[in-house]
């Protein structure tokens, strides 16, 4: 009802009436005291003073319109009906009393009669594209589009040069998700009014929504062109493609050209800070979220925006204390209490802290599972396994489909040798998802290293590297299957192409080294093994297989001292 009351007072400004009948002149001091309310949104004020005058020139189509719109706007859709029919009676043919009560009918709800004035105005002036527009609006909101439709395509026909016509006609192919035909009818708007910037602005959002960029980015440089760059939307929707294509350093021009034009316009600001965030240049980032937060009053969108702009820059504590504040204000967020626990944790180490909010987000949502899932993380993390499988495992409980939840159980269960579990969690997480590359590579890797299942641990870990062909981890596994399989061969190949992806990984390193040592390449192995020993010096079981296999001579004194000496450079087996 607000839209139809603002369109009544759009349509009917205080000089819509000027050609109407003279009130008498004993009216003329409630007359203009109405006015004057009305211009300053007294609109009772106007009701009691067109009320005066009415009690004077009870006929007067004028004064009957004026208090229409005023007891409209007050609320009193039933008077303002009243006063309206009445000064419809007067004047039978005034379309600027039509209008009016056709809008006061629709804010009623009483359709029937909306539609019935609508077309009275249509036949009146059937060459004229308004009275079409304003019924196929109508129409529209009583989510009849294809009886809108129906009727701007009647105004076009009696009024096919009509640009207006074309523009709300390509709206509601638009709203039926006809793009290509609500294309047609914007660009046919174009072609009768050129500089409607508005036809082009939509084209181009189809544009956009059909993936055509390149049209798109033509027709927002067009409207720049006509508009001295100085088009607000245009301007900022042609930064967020330029953006899209990392053309940085053009889409802040363009950013930087608006924000002079338009100094107060948060939106300009937001999108040059949303622009440096993507180059992660965060504390320029800062600087701009800092203007449009001194122009509005912010949003818990854009304070929860500084807190992560503060967390991309490092300031790990000021993101905290942001995210604080606006929970604070705004009331506890079972989202932001875990961001703040991934904070603490992953970035500051604080255990404890991470635990006890991530207990919170418990407590706000105990039917959700991520909060459970990171409570186990964290004790995973810092090695309380057996505590760890307690939020797991309430987690499931929670969200027995959640995959992940499965995964880091049956891992868990892994590292405090409960075989039989581990197996389970690993088969429940792929029985779920059956693209979880983690669950399939870690149950695969598991058969491996026990020597069993080798070949539906290869046929595992080869449906994971289907999911994750560059992965070094995945790749490792399928090598050190085909070492237990006797597949040297495949194995080193393997082997050599992990390394090439994970040059650093001690395990990875270890497994290539025990098939160059099988192969008989003994420098090789040497230089794999000794790398290992650096990234890990606590592996003591691959230090004694070392000095067992002779690889320690008097010149190289220490493992080091052998990278040294022979830096590890894998070179493929042909």
């Amino acid at each position: 009802m607000k839209y139809l009351l603002s369109l009544i007072v759009v349509l009917f400004p205080l000089c819509a009436f000027a050609a109407a009948p003279v009130p008498s002149p004993d009216t003329y001091y409630h007359v203009l005291l109405g006015l004057q309310y009305e211009a300053d949104g007294e609109y009772e004020k106007a009701v009691t003073a067109y009320q005066g005058a009415i009690d004077r020139d009870e006929n007067a189509p004028f004064l009957l319109t004026r208090i229409a719109i005023s007891s409209a706007r007050v609320g009193n859709l039933r008077e303002a009906i009243g006063f309206a029919e009445k000064a419809n009676r007067l004047m039978p043919h005034d379309l600027g009393n039509l209008n009016l009560l056709a809008d006061l009918y629709a804010a009623f709800d009483t359709p029937e009669k909306a539609i019935a004035i609508y077309h009275e105005i249509i036949a009146q002036s059937p060459k004229e594209i308004e009275g079409y527009l304003r019924l196929a609006e109508f129409l529209a909101r009583e989510e009849d589009l294809n009886g809108s439709i129906l009727t701007v395509e009647n105004g076009l026909k009696a009024n096919p040069s009509s640009h207006f016509g074309h523009y709300y006609l390509g709206k509601l192919f638009t709203n039926q998700k006809e793009y290509e035909k609500g294309i047609k009818q914007y660009q046919e708007a174009i072609s009768l009014a050129p500089d409607f910037l508005h036809a082009h602005l939509s084209v181009a959002s189809l544009y956009e929504l059909l993936g055509k960029m390149d049209e798109a980015e033509k027709v927002y440089r067009h409207i720049l062109s006509k508009s001295n760059m100085e088009h607000e939307e245009a301007g900022l929707r042609l930064s967020y493609l330029l953006a899209e294509r990392r053309s940085f350093g053009e889409a802040m021009e363009t950013l930087n050209h608006l924000s002079d034009e338009y100094p107060r316009n948060p939106d300009i600001w937001l999108k040059i800070s949303l622009l440096w965030a993507q180059q992660k240049e965060y504390k320029k980032a800062l600087e701009q979220i800092n203007k449009v937060m001194a122009i509005s009053p912010p949003s818990r969108d854009l304070k929860t925006y500084l807190a992560s702009l503060y967390e991309g820059d490092g300031q790990y504590d000021e993101a905290i204390k942001s995210y604080q504040e606006v929970m604070q204000k705004e009331g506890d967020s079972y989202e932001m209490h875990l961001r703040i626990g991934e904070i603490y944790f992953y970035r500051l180490k604080k255990i404890e802290e991470s635990l006890v909010v991530g207990e919170r987000a418990r407590k706000i949502n105990p039917k959700k599972h991520e909060a459970y899932l990171f409570t186990g993380l964290v004790l995973y993390e810092v090695g309380r396994f057996e505590e760890a499988i307690v939020p797991f495992q309430k987690g499931i409980e929670v969200a027995p489909n959640q995959a992940d939840l499965h995964f880091h159980l049956g891992a868990t269960y892994d590292k405090l040798a409960r075989f039989d579990a581990l197996v389970h969690e690993m088969e429940k997480a792929i029985e779920i998802d059956g693209k979880h590359a983690m669950a399939l590579n870690y149950l695969g890797y598991t058969y491996v290293e026990r020597g069993i299942h080798l070949n539906e641990a290869v046929s595992l870990i080869s449906r994971a590297l289907a999911l994750k062909p560059d992965d070094g981890y995945v790749i490792d596994s399928l090598g050190w299957a085909y070492y237990k399989q006797g597949k040297m061969k495949e194995a080193l190949a393997t082997l050599e192409k992990a390394v090439g992806l994970v040059p650093d990984d001690p395990v990875i390193l270890e497994h290539l080294g025990e098939i160059y040592l099988k192969e008989n390449q003994r420098d090789q192995s040497k230089k794999a093994w000794a790398h290992s020993l650096v990234l890990d010096p606590k592996n003591e079981k691959l230090r004694i297989r070392f000095k067992e296999a002779g690889f320690l001579s008097p010149q190289e004194s220490t493992i080091q001292n052998i990278l040294d000496l022979n830096p590890v450079h894998v070179v493929p087996s042909s």
